[in-house]
This record gives structure tokens, sequence and C-alpha cells, in this order.
């Protein structure tokens, strides 16, 4: 940030390796660059993670160069970029990346694929605010966080927050529940969950019974 302010906008992927510091770029900080869309606009995330070792490789050649030689090498002679091709990033991994480096999704959400579901009233979480305690009711969403816990019988449970376009709700899934549909709990999981309203302590929750994959 402060070399873009006080040089300008970078121009290209070279112009950026070529005026980053040696000590402000390591694989970590510049695999997260490429993580986050950060560099977008200079290639396809898929390909610079594929080519992230040449570009370290090419930093770290010009920066000695420029070292060690100074003005006896030509711009014709430096080193030059050579991307080899690579798979582009799914739009999963995409979001993931973001949600993960960032917090926030930039390029879209993992819901979008299903927002004519989520627009329904089975599948809206706010509306579980109008529902009564034990209702039943179908809900689906991404899954935001899971937390297990042991009952008191010492078996493996979840609450798991669920989250939509309209709100969050937190879902506990039992042992019995969370047992047989565990590979379907798991943060960035797109989710349906049937089940029962819980309105406990004023707070409206969900009680899960069975669970699928969207």
């Amino acid at each position: 940030t402060a070399e873009r302010k006080a040089h300008g906008k970078f121009a290209s992927l070279s112009d950026f390796l070529d005026r980053i510091k040696d000590k402000n770029l390591n694989k970590k900080s510049l695999e997260s660059l490429i993580k986050s869309g950060a560099l977008d606009e200079f290639g396809e995330r898929g390909q610079l993670l594929g080519n992230l070792e040449n570009l370290l490789a090419y930093h770290k050649e010009r920066v000695n160069a420029s070292e060690n030689q100074g003005s006896l090498f030509t711009e014709e002679s430096l080193p030059q970029i050579r991307l080899g091709k690579f798979p582009e990033a799914s739009q999963k991994d995409r979001l993931s990346w973001e949600k993960e480096l960032l917090g926030l999704y930039i390029s879209g959400h993992p819901l979008n694929a299903y927002k004519e579901k989520f627009m329904s009233k089975e599948m809206n979480i706010k509306k579980l605010n109008d529902f009564k305690e034990n209702d039943p009711a179908v809900i689906g969403g991404i899954v935001e966080e899971v937390r297990e816990v042991l009952t008191k019988q010492d078996e493996r449970m979840v609450f798991m927050k669920l989250s939509d376009f309209s709100g969050t709700t937190e879902v506990a899934v039992f042992p019995r529940v969370y047992n047989e549909y565990r590979q379907y709990i798991h943060p960035n999981l797109c989710i349906a969950v049937k089940g029962k309203v819980s309105k406990r302590k004023g707070e409206t929750s969900f009680i899960a019974d069975k669970i699928k994959a969207l």
C-alpha cells in the first residue's frame, strides 16, 4: 500500500514484483495476495498460484540483478516472467479463500446458485421468528461455524451457525443425527436442514432431524 501511494498504481504483474521490496514478499504473503483477489487484474488466480514458485524466483532474480549489476543490465537482459498453464480456480475455491483471508465474500456468494430456493418460505431463516416452538420447517444456507461438544452421555453433537440471504440461526445437531449426516456438517458447505423450531430463553434456533447437501 505504501509503495502504491508513493509511486502510483501497479501497471502489470512484473511492475508489482519489481517494486515490492524483498523483505516484504515471501511465499505466504504472495499466496495470500493471489487468493484474496488482490492480483486479479494481472492474472487468473489458479494460474498465478500454479506459478507461485516462478513468480518468487523472478522477483529474487530481479532484486539480485538490480543490487549486483545496476546499470550493466538492460531491460531486455533482465529476467522476464514466464507463466505456465494451470487450471483456473473454481468459484467455490475463490469464495472460500476470500472468506478465509478477508472475512467476507468479494466475487459472489456461495448461495447464489440456490437463490430462488432461498426466496421461498421454507428456505428462509428470518421467517423462523414467526414459527412456534416445535413447529416443523425446512431451512437451508451455508455453514459458517461448527462447534462440537460432548453430551452428558459422552456422545458427540454439534451446534452450527447456518446463514442464508435473510439471516443466521444456530442449529443443534444431536448425536443420532450427527452420526448419520456428519459429512455435510463442515464450514463453507451449502446444506438444507429439516427439523423443528426451538424458542428457548426468548431466542429462536433450530433442531436438525435430517440434512442434505444442496
